[in-house]
This record gives structure tokens, C-alpha cells and sequence, in this order.
């Protein structure tokens, strides 16, 4: 008989141990949604509370005169001092480097340093920064 008295309990607990399973599954998707719900609330008020003090502080490119090396480069928010070093020293690795073609894919910067992308042989792509001070290259960094 104790396994009768097993399947009785079992039974007899299966119809309130199923609601009870559904009731916690409801609570769970109501309690992340609420949450959910308070995130987009606190981003919307935190956007409303601090406006936006940034302009844009790059040039736009349609000022820039952009050098051949770097025809294909996406210049927003580079100078136009920082696009002709970045140019001049495409110009001296290709020299170096016996003509190897090296493509530019991007090009941004700020008051002291310059940052680009490139496109190396071996389908090898290489972020270079430079920091510039007057015009000069102070130092040079490759990541990749």
C-alpha cells in the first residue's frame, strides 16, 4: 500500500503544483517587464534632465580637401593637417614598403592626435594613432 499512498499524493498535488507553476512563471515575466519599463522611464528622464552640451566639434568634410591616398577613406572628423600627415606617411611606406598597396578606411581626430584604419597586404587590417604636435609627428603606435 505505500505505493498507492505515493501515487495518491502525487495526485492529489499535480493540479496545485501545476498553478503554482504557472502562477510563478506569470510573476516572473510581470516583474521584468516592469523592469524593463523603469529603464526606459529613468533613460528618458535622465535625457530630458542633462540636454546635450556637445556640438560637433569635426569639421564637416565637405570643407576638407582630401589627398588621393585617402579617396576612399571616410574623413568625418578629421583636420585638415592630420589628413595631410596621415597622407605623407601612406606616401613613405609605400616607398618603403616596394609599392605594396596599403588602403585607408577611415581617418578621425582631435586637437593631438590622429587615428586611422588601414588595409594591409594579407587582407591585414592595422589602427594606427599618431600624437601631432605642430604639424610634427611625436609618437606613432600600430594595433593589429
Amino acid at each position: 500500500m505505500p505505493a498507492s499512498a505515493v501515487t495518491d499524493a502525487l495526485r492529489d498535488l499535480w493540479g496545485p503544483g501545476l498553478v503554482f507553476v504557472a502562477l510563478c512563471g506569470w510573476l516572473v515575466r510581470r516583474a521584468l517587464r516592469a523592469a524593463r519599463n523603469e529603464s526606459i522611464l529613468e533613460e528618458q528622464r535622465l535625457r530630458e534632465a542633462v540636454p546635450p552640451t556637445f556640438t560637433s566639434a569635426s569639421p564637416s568634410p565637405s570643407g576638407l580637401r582630401v589627398p588621393p591616398q585617402l579617396f576612399r577613406a571616410d574623413v568625418r572628423g578629421a583636420s585638415q593637417e592630420h589628413l595631410e600627415i596621415v597622407a605623407r606617411l601612406q606616401e613613405e611606406r609605400q616607398t618603403v614598403g616596394g609599392g605594396k598597396p596599403v588602403e585607408v578606411l577611415w581617418v578621425r581626430s582631435n586637437q593631438t592626435h590622429v587615428a586611422w584604419a588601414e588595409t594591409r597586404p594579407g587582407n591585414r587590417e592595422v589602427i594606427c594613432v599618431a600624437q601631432i604636435d605642430a604639424g610634427t609627428i611625436l609618437a606613432r603606435w600600430q594595433f593589429g
